[in-house]
């Protein structure tokens, strides 16, 4: 990663991870708060010590655990997580006052919004992205017939209606034999709700394999796999390898290595388990794949990208670590190739060793602001705001058309010990020709290195339209609104809406996710979600990831997005790729315009016409 790009990361992320150590010690930490001090590099120790000092505003949960794993929290800032979500109440979080957007005559006291709750509706609002077929895009499992060690015939077949989970694995395998009794635990817990476990053990001797089912006290059936069973599946290139077959006969996940946090699969098992056979499960976050994975999948979630595959993919987002998942080390998301400037350091260590000490906990008692509760909104206030910040976002649009600026665009394929394997970057000049055209010029181009994914033109289309999500009145028929509450984001209060397509056309990339919508503004402040429709042709697939997009305020007036990051791990029928991807969106400069922008602020570049502008409401 060139100096350029990392300086433009470090700025975003350590301007967020300083709002957060600025607020007040006594303010319980939300989910932002916590992913913002994890990218901005702070050790997961220093990271207890607030969350004891402050305690959360939210309930762990396996979505969360996976995310802050990811973004490199230690298991023991897990543990601090939960501890700390579970005992405190969940009133308590409630983070400041309701916002003169309401309609103060309300017939009805307005009810409060539950932090906890809301943060719950997101979770799985973005753990059910669902793409257009309603799931009918993932493939079904390879029929099989094998006969386990004590002479049981095994067809998938006869698992007809049922959800059944497929452990490639080995008795050399240690990683497969620390696995095997919490999947004998859910084998005993579930099998009387539809659950069947095969385990097949692949490049191993069959007495060597006997040996151990003897010994270890395994309830469910263990056959000896062959190198066309492995080929069925993708082929077999980390142990274990775990596939999930819902009762339709779909692949809903498959994923190499030993699965960081069994309660995640045990959940996902226990969705599957509530469905009908016949009604497949969202798809999730995929991407595309130009050829098959050399090595075992990696640990986190994803990036957008498209390719030529010829098989359809396969599942959703990862679950489990490379085989040696267990002693990798936690990370940052955004990988350090160079260090942060000395003075950033200094002030980030200042700061935390600041809050961190004793009397940072008894430094000032709450804020009134703090212990008062955020509101809902009425119904008919609900449809209003939707449509007084579609209103703003077109405005904001039309101030964005009027502006150049600088675009980084980053797509890193990482390996199994999260070692850059290939990278594609390109950085991007928006601005305007002699005649007031709108161009955008290349002005960094280096060698496409990526191995196993390549980039397609709806991958482009994403990095100028989908990821910074624009939400205007034009395209609010095309989408469906839900409102999810009201809560506190860092320093701002917001609305949280989850967004997805009514309908998909041909032709048409669609966002589909929650974003937040500051209640002062009624502006989107943050987006989080994905791409679609997801594409699984015979002539290839075309996948994308799920991403963040975070605005700033760039001229007094409008959140101009400047950052977007992708952390997943890709699924595809032959494996899983790691990818990561950066978007920075930088040196916003007001320019021309044929038209009024009643609320765009003009600029004082000596050579730019002047813009009108309306006085500041």
């Amino acid at each position: 990663m060139t100096r350029k790009a990392v300086a433009g990361i470090l700025t975003v992320v350590v301007a967020g991870l300083f709002a957060v150590l600025a607020a007040a010690a006594d303010q319980p930490l939300n989910a932002d708060d916590v992913t913002l001090l994890l990218l901005g590099g702070s050790p997961s120790p220093k990271i207890i010590t607030l969350v004891k000092q402050r305690g959360v505003s939210f309930k762990m949960n396996p979505d969360l655990a996976k995310k802050f794993h990811d973004s490199g929290a230690s298991d023991d800032l897990i543990d601090a997580l939960t501890d700390a979500g579970s005992q405190a109440p969940a009133a308590s979080s409630s983070p400041a006052t309701a916002p003169a957007a309401q309609n103060p005559a309300a017939t009805t006291p307005p009810a409060v919004s539950n932090p906890a709750e809301v943060d719950r509706k997101v979770s799985e609002t973005l753990g059910g992205l669902e793409s257009d077929s309603e799931g009918h895009d993932r493939p079904y499992a390879a029929r099989f017939s094998l006969v386990s060690i004590t002479g049981q015939k095994i067809d998938l077949a006869d698992y007809k209606g049922k959800v059944v989970l497929l452990n490639f694995w080995a008795s050399w395998c240690p990683h497969c034999r620390r696995m095997i009794p919490s999947l004998v635990g859910l084998h005993d817990q579930y099998y009387s709700k539809g659950l069947r476990i095969v385990g097949i053990a692949v490049s191993d001797h069959k007495q060597a394999v006997e040996e151990f089912y003897q010994h270890g006290n395994i309830s469910y059936p263990i056959a000896m796999g062959d190198a066309y069973t492995r080929r069925l599946y993708g082929g077999v290139s980390g142990l274990p390898t775990t596939v999930l077959i819902g009762r339709d006969g779909r692949i809903y996940s498959r994923f190499e290595g030993e699965p960081r946090d069994m309660g995640t699969l045990e959940e996902r098992i226990k969705r599957l388990l509530a469905r009908p056979a016949g009604k497949p499960e969202a798809n999730q976050q995929t991407v595309a794949q130009a050829t098959p994975p050399n090595g075992p999948a990696a640990t986190s979630p994803a990036i957008v990208v498209g390719a030529s595959s010829p098989v359809p993919a396969a599942s959703e987002d990862s679950l489990a670590g490379a085989p040696g998942a267990s002693q990798q080390s936690a990370t940052p998301t955004e990988p350090p190739a160079s260090s942060p400037p000395a003075n950033v350091n200094q002030k980030v260590s200042e700061t935390l060793n600041k809050l961190t000490a004793p009397e940072a906990t008894t430094a000032k008692p709450a804020a009134a602001k703090d212990t008062k509760e955020l509101t809902d909104p009425s119904s008919d206030q609900i449809q209003k705001i939707i449509q007084e910040f579609a209103a703003k976002e077109k405005l904001f649009k039309e101030a964005r058309d009027n502006y150049t600026y600088h675009q980084i665009n980053k797509v890193e394929e990482l390996g199994p010990d999260n070692e850059i394997e290939g990278v594609y970057e390109q950085e991007w000049d928006i601005l305007f020709d002699d005649s007031g055209k709108r161009i955008e010029r290349v002005t960094y181009a280096p060698a496409d290195t990526l191995k196993k994914i390549i980039l397609t033109e709806e991958d482009l289309t994403s990095f100028r339209n989908t990821q910074p999500f624009v939400l205007t009145t034009d395209e609010l028929p095309e989408y469906e609104i839900k409102y999810l509450g009201h809560v506190k984001v860092d320093e701002i209060t917001a609305y949280v809406f989850s967004i997805r397509p009514k309908e998909i056309q041909k032709g048409h990339q669609y966002f589909q996710g929650v974003v937040w919508v500051d209640d002062q503004d009624l502006q989107i402040v943050k987006s989080e979600g994905k791409p679609v429709p997801e594409l699984h042709t015979k002539k290839g697939e075309n996948l994308f990831p799920r991403f963040t997009t975070y605005r700033e305020q760039i001229d007094g007036k409008y959140w101009f997005p400047t950052y977007t990051m992708a952390d997943d791990t890709l699924y595809f029928s032959t494996g899983g790729v790691h990818i990561k991807e950066v978007l920075r969106y930088a040196d916003y400069k007001q320019f021309k315009s044929k038209v009024r922008i009643v609320s765009a602020t003009p600029t004082d570049q000596p050579n730019a016409p002047t813009i009108p502008a309306a006085p500041h409401q």
